[in-house]
């Protein structure tokens, strides 16, 4: 065998051997790509599972509105800004709770509740967009999840919540309870962190705009509500939420920042109050 051939093979073994690394490269980023999509979808499940605890221990210390109607409602504004800009691996559920309470609550994986209470006070259908675009946020953004530290940082397929929640045994189903007695503590006591409030308000005035309802409404709806938690009618919601001056002032910085103060939309007062005309 002359030089030319010795080289020609050399050659051929070089870029045989290229593209067999690159095929086995190609296979594994495949595999990796699937066992990360797949433990994705049971950090979901996980989740859901993790929030329908919390959401039975809301429902343990409120009960449920039994107004069809109404809650039918709700549901379909819920559901209509779920459905441009909620999370689309996620259901959301939307459900009413039958207390003079003023409150609404977010449980991770899609359930959000709004109190009887936060609705009699609300004017139009913006203000109700616009609290439940608040807890949806929270949801989207994994707020109470991230605050107990169930999700790792890095995206390893052994990280996250289906690791902490995705066991069987009674020690884990214990841990299970132990995180939903949490969750729900931080519910009604010690709430989420200032800059999480803030980053829902914020990413419920987007969600306002982009669906043409009037951000501005929702601001008044928080006017609305100093009153109350001044006179200790809201004990929840003072106990964990910043102050409605903090709150409101961080989004009026926020709509002159965006060019929004001019912004006029919807409100469909009038739909809202003969749905809401039972409570």
């Amino acid at each position: 065998m002359n030089l030319f051939s010795n080289h020609l093979w050399f050659y051929i073994f070089i870029i045989s051997f290229v593209f067999a690394s690159f095929g086995n490269a190609q296979e594994f980023r495949l595999r990796a790509h699937h066992l990360f999509w797949k433990n994705q979808e049971a950090n979901t499940e996980r989740e859901i599972d993790f929030g329908r605890g919390v959401s039975a221990k809301i429902l343990g210390k409120y009960p449920i509105l039994r107004d069809e109607r109404t809650v039918r409602y709700i549901s379909q504004i819920g559901t209509g800004i779920s459905a441009q800009l909620g999370r689309p691996e996620l259901r959301y559920y939307f459900g009413i709770l039958d207390t003079d309470e003023i409150n609404a609550f977010a449980a991770p994986g899609g359930y959000i509740f709004v109190t009887r209470g936060a609705l009699i006070l609300m004017s139009n259908e913006a203000q109700l967009a616009g609290v439940l675009a608040h807890e949806l946020a929270h949801v989207d953004q994994k707020h109470i999840v991230r605050k107990l530290k169930l999700q790792s940082t890095d995206r390893s397929v052994t990280s996250g919540i289906a690791q902490v929640l995705g066991g069987a045994t009674l020690s884990a189903k214990i841990a299970l309870e132990r995180l939903n007695d949490l969750a729900f503590k931080m519910l009604m006591e010690e709430g989420l962190s200032k800059e999480d409030e803030a980053d829902a308000d914020q990413k419920a005035l987007e969600m306002l705009t982009s669906l043409g309802y009037d951000p501005q409404s929702y601001l008044d709806y928080l006017q609305s509500l100093k009153p109350y938690l001044e006179q200790g009618q809201a004990k929840v919601l003072s106990k964990t939420h910043p102050t409605i001056i903090f709150r409101y002032n961080n989004l009026r910085e926020f709509i002159m920042k965006n060019d929004l103060e001019n912004f006029k939309g919807k409100k469909n007062e009038k739909r809202f109050q003969k749905k809401i005309a039972t409570l």
